[in-house]
């Protein structure tokens, strides 16, 4: 597979070289706002009566060769206007454009993934990129808005449901999506139990996602990669803009650390929701207390040292804290934040090529703990990465090469537990730290061969190493102890090394319809182990070893995309199929934080995991009523030798059905309104069939793995927005939403609650359902100065 992956890449350059080489001249430059000046990041470039075009980078900068002629280049980015110039290429030449606004921040417009013939003419068959102009098209659900609901609104992204954190995609696990902010990796995403995601809408300049034909500069997960960049600040003059709501209140103030050359932005976000509680629950005497608050703060700063290079500084900070106490014999607190820093050097060697160097550090952590009356238990896990990333950006001709290494170091605590019974302290499982080294080395092309073909190929080798200090005991099958390994500091323990190709090509069919295929292999070295049927904070990471070993997994990707009506509609169907490596499960029995054996992994099985589907999406980009439609039709089975009797069964996330409907209808200049629903499947489960009374005790006997479904998650969210006051000076708006407007009682979780006397074998048992949201109407006022 190697040397086959080598040899076509090879081949491929060498072709394309030499067909295209001659007779061809660059026209480059950068798209710029005439207004305050910044940069256009994410601009569209492209050649009009052609399906040829590129995006702006990092730096709002583009190149695009043309054949020598006369050619009219169109500019564009949401909310600007656009912009066409005609050239006459006879030479190569530098061409700046100015753009100028023509939406306002608080105005909403649909989202066109920067310009609509991308549905058509991008290679990549499973990416969705947003600007922030396109992200406020989303909903105001409760005064937020939300750049991981956009998502979960998408063909192959479900939520993971009520009061769960993280998403699926394509059948893959919520630790198989890796969520990248600003170069550093956020490991919860969630605040709330994933009603809020921990991205502060206000802070984004862009978002892109990629769940098929991934670039091979993106690597770590095996279902996908979502790439979050914050913005920079205003060098102009002071500027902010927030919003005071029921549950929450954010204030962002950006402005010039030195006019023209650097800029700052902070924006801080709480809940006051702890604020409300206390006084709530004496006024109706409700004797459980419940405390909950989250925060988060972002910190950016940006300085251009000269016209070629920049430096950038991000930091992020984010908390949530969950208490419950009851009688005061049973309390339950969950403490769990991110905390992510990175700097930036961004250089232009030439006009062809550009370098970015960044240095990150993240780290996470969990605390969970319950009490009943003299029993006290604690499990904390956390996790401390540092890293860099170097890469460099090649664009010559008919090629766009992007090339460069990355290198993390891991250090982990997965379960360091502590229990105490009456002030007695209790020997609760294994409390050891990892410690790993994980480095990747990729290439990346893409390749115009014609106007109407085009090649994304690449190819990422992957390094890990679990390193000591560690010890690892041998144990028999019935985990009884045979010998003892200790590694020293730094010792390898295991390392492995793995090559990830990947191939993307698109084919026009006309200018209005392309076909796109793509292969794509990934490895992954992090793992989360579940602990429940709901993805709670608590659940644990751990990293490869010599028995987890790495998952890896192979897609297949096809698929038919087509605008219609001068791109007022956007359609696309796209089919997959997927096979998952060493997927991870906890044995059956094993209690949350205990490993039954002596090492942390001696609790974990392993098997293989097939996902395949149908991705359909419909979009309306232009007039008054605008929106989306996504259906996914899909199965997920998992199969593992020591589970279900090594049958295959359902993965818990299996969901044939997934529905999104979005629709926004812009009445005038004042008034928006907006709607969102959505419907899935229920979750697989595993009940017990049958129940049994043996020496006094309640036995439980199950039939296959997750054979029963929770009931159908549906819900349908509404949202105003009125557009108090517009000038130059300030802006405001009442944005007005209901969540769950019909009062649905979507399932959090399933238990069994029984009644009667178990002396006498009279006990009547039922199913019990806990729902989490009920409707939640919301107000709130967003201004901007």
């Amino acid at each position: 597979m190697l040397k086959t992956t080598s040899l076509l890449l090879s081949f491929l350059t060498i072709i394309s070289w030499q067909t295209y080489a001659q007779g061809k001249f660059k026209i480059s430059g950068i798209v710029i706002d005439a207004e305050s000046g910044k940069a256009l990041v994410g601009a569209n470039v492209s050649v009009k009566n052609s399906t040829k075009g590129v995006i702006a980078g990092d730096s709002a900068a583009y190149q695009i060769w043309l054949s020598p002629g006369a050619h009219t280049l169109v500019f564009s980015f949401i909310g600007f206007g656009q912009k066409e110039l005609e050239v006459i290429v006879d030479r190569s030449i530098s061409l700046n454009v100015s753009l100028s606004p023509t939406v306002s921040n608080l105005d909403e417009v649909m989202i066109t993934d920067n310009k609509a013939e991308e549905n058509i003419s991008k290679t990549e068959i499973g990416s969705i990129t947003l600007s922030k102009k396109e992200l406020e098209t989303l909903p105001y659900l409760l005064g937020e808005m939300d750049p991981i609901r956009i998502l979960q609104l998408m063909p192959g992204v479900q939520t993971a449901g009520e009061g769960n954190t993280g998403f699926y995609v394509r059948g893959g696990a919520v630790d198989q999506n890796l969520m990248v902010l600003d170069n550093s990796i956020v490991y919860n995403p969630s605040h709330l139990f994933g009603f809020f995601s921990v991205f502060n809408g206000s802070t984004i300049n862009d978002l892109e996602m990629h769940k098929g034909g991934i670039p091979s500069y993106y690597g770590g997960r095996l279902s996908s990669f979502t790439k979050i960049t914050t913005r920079k600040g205003n060098d102009q003059k002071v500027k902010g803009e927030g919003g005071i709501g029921i549950l929450s209140s954010n204030l962002l103030l950006e402005g010039p650390i030195k006019k023209n050359k650097g800029s700052f932005l902070v924006a801080g976000r709480r809940t006051y929701i702890d604020l409300f509680i206390d006084p709530i629950r004496e006024l109706f005497s409700v004797p459980e207390k419940i405390d909950y608050y989250f925060y988060d703060l972002n910190i950016n700063a940006d300085y251009r040292i000269n016209e070629r290079n920049q430096l950038s500084f991000r930091a992020y900070l984010g908390k949530d804290d969950f208490y419950f106490n009851k009688d005061n014999n049973f309390a339950n607190t969950i403490r769990w934040g991110n905390g992510t820093a990175s700097l930036r050097w961004s250089h232009i060697f030439t006009d062809n090529l550009t370098g970015e160097l960044s240095l990150s550090t993240v780290l996470y952590d969990m605390d969970f703990g319950a009490s009943i009356n003299t029993y006290q238990f604690n499990i904390v896990s956390d996790i401390r990465d540092n890293g860099f990333q170097y890469l460099l950006d090649l664009q010559k001709r008919k090629h766009h090469l992007v090339f460069g290494t990355t290198y993390t170091h891991h250090k982990l605590r997965p379960n360091n537990v502590g229990a105490t019974s009456d002030d007695v302290s209790l020997e609760f499982g294994n409390n050891e730290q990892l410690f790993a080294h994980e480095a990747s080395l990729f290439l990346n092309d893409k390749i115009t061969l014609t106007e109407k073909l085009e090649i994304n190929a690449g190819i990422r080798y992957t390094y890990y190493s679990q390193f000591g200090p560690f010890t690892r005991y041998a144990v028999d099958d019935n985990l009884q102890l045979l010998d003892t390994v200790v590694y020293r500091k730094n010792e390898r323990v295991v390392h492995y090394v793995n090559p990830e190709p990947r191939l993307s090509v698109r084919f026009n069919l006309n200018q209005v319809s392309s076909l796109k295929a793509a292969y794509d292999r990934g490895y992954q070295y992090m793992h989360m182990a579940p602990l429940s049927s709901a993805s709670l904070p608590m659940d644990v990471w751990v990293t490869s070893s010599t028995k987890v070993k790495p998952q890896y997994g192979d897609q297949f990707s096809t698929g038919y995309f087509r605008n219609f009506n001068e791109n007022m509609f956007e359609s696309s169907l796209v089919l997959y199929y997927k096979v998952m490596h060493n997927q991870l499960e906890y044995k059956d029995g094993v209690i949350v934080g205990y490993s039954r054996g002596f090492n942390y992994d001696d609790a974990f099985v392993f098997g293989k995991g097939i996902s395949y589907g149908a991705e359909v999406l419909i979009k309306k980009n232009t007039g008054k009523v605008t929106g989306t439609a996504a259906y996914t039709l899909s199965r997920t089975m998992r199969e593992f030798e020591d589970l279900n009797q090594g049958n295959p069964f359902p993965a818990k996330y299996d969901r044939l059905h997934d529905i999104s409907l979005m629709c926004n209808y812009k009445q005038s200049n004042k008034w928006t309104f907006s709607g969102v629903f959505v419907y899935g499947t229920g979750n697989a489960l595993n009940l017990p069939v049958a129940r049994y009374i043996i020496q006094g005790s309640i036995v439980n006997e199950y039939g296959e793995r997750n054979s029963f479904r929770m009931p159908a998650y549906h819900r349908l969210d509404l949202a105003a927005t009125y557009i108090a006051r517009k000038s130059e000076r300030f802006e405001s708006a009442w944005i007005f939403s209901v969540y769950n407007l019909y009062n649905r009682r979507n399932p959090y979780y399933i238990y069994f609650e029984t009644k009667g006397d178990l002396k006498e074998y009279k006990l009547e048992t039922s199913i019990r359902q806990v729902s989490l949201f009920p409707v939640l109407p919301s107000v709130t006022y967003r201004f901007k100065f």
